[in-house]
C-alpha cells in the first residue's frame, strides 16, 4: 500500500511496558503536532473491533478453537485498517498502533502453532494490501521477570496461559525481528521508563525527520 503518512507499531510479550510507553510517546507528540498524530490499540479501535476485543480476552463463558482465535484477531485488524488505518495514512498523518500483525506471528502462529508462521504473515499482509510499519519498536523482557510487574492484579485470557506459552511468544517476535531487520528497533524493556522513553523519541524524531 502506498502512503503518505507514517506507520509506527509497538510489539512485545504481556507486561514489558507498551501501554506506558505509548502513553508517554502520545503525550510527546501531542505537544507537537496533535492534529497529525493517530494511536490505535489491537484488538479494538473500532465498534466490531472492541466486541471482537471482549470475546478474546474478557469474555469467559467463551472458550473458542485457536483457528477461530486466529481469525477473530485478523478481522478486528482488517477492519481497524480499512476504517481507520487507510484513511489516515493517506491524509499524511503518524499512525502509532499498539501491535498489528507481528503480534499475531507471535502468539497464533509461533506459541499456539495453529498455523506457519510464515503463512500467517502472508494472509495478513494480503488482506492489509500489503502495508507494513515504517517502524516496529519491539521492547523485549524475559516473561517471568514481566509478570513480577503484574502482582495481584487481574489477567485476561491470554496473560493466564503458561510460561511456556509466554516464551513461545518472545521466539515469535524475534523470528519476526531476524526477518525484517530494517523496521525493527529492540529495546530492552528492563531499562527505566525513562531511559525507554528517550530512546523511542530519538527513533520517532529520526524517522520523521527522514
Amino acid at each position: 500500500m502506498k502512503r503518505k503518512g507514517i506507520f509506527i507499531t509497538f510489539e512485545g510479550g504481556e507486561a514489558v511496558g507498551k501501554t506506558t510507553q505509548i502513553a508517554l510517546l502520545q503525550e510527546y507528540l501531542n505537544s507537537k503536532m496533535k492534529d497529525q498524530v493517530v494511536f490505535v490499540h489491537e484488538p479494538g479501535g473500532t465498534t466490531l473491533g472492541e466486541k471482537i476485543r471482549n470475546l478474546l480476552l474478557n469474555d469467559n463463558d467463551v472458550r473458542m478453537c485457536g483457528k477461530a482465535e486466529l481469525l477473530l484477531f485478523m478481522a478486528s485488524r482488517v477492519e481497524l485498517y480499512e476504517k481507520v488505518i487507510k484513511k489516515a495514512l493517506n491524509e499524511g498523518k503518524i499512525v502509532i498502533a499498539d501491535r498489528y500483525y507481528d503480534s499475531t506471528v507471535a502468539y497464533q502462529g509461533n506459541a499456539r502453532k495453529i498455523m506457519d508462521n510464515e503463512k500467517i504473515l502472508s494472509i495478513n499482509k494480503f488482506f492489509l494490501d500489503g502495508l507494513t510499519p515504517d517502524l516496529t519498536i519491539y521492547l523485549k523482557m524475559p516473561a517471568e521477570k514481566a509478570f513480577l510487574r503484574k502482582g495481584n492484579s487481574t489477567l485476561d485470557k491470554i496473560e493466564l496461559e503458561g510460561m511456556n506459552f509466554h516464551h513461545a511468544v518472545t521466539e515469535g517476535y524475534d523470528f519476526m525481528s531476524k526477518k525484517e531487520p530494517e523496521r525493527f528497533f529492540t529495546i530492552d524493556a528492563s531499562k527505566t521508563i525513562e531511559e525507554i522513553h528517550k530512546q523511542i523519541i530519538n527513533k520517532v524524531n529520526s524517522l520523521i525527520k527522514n
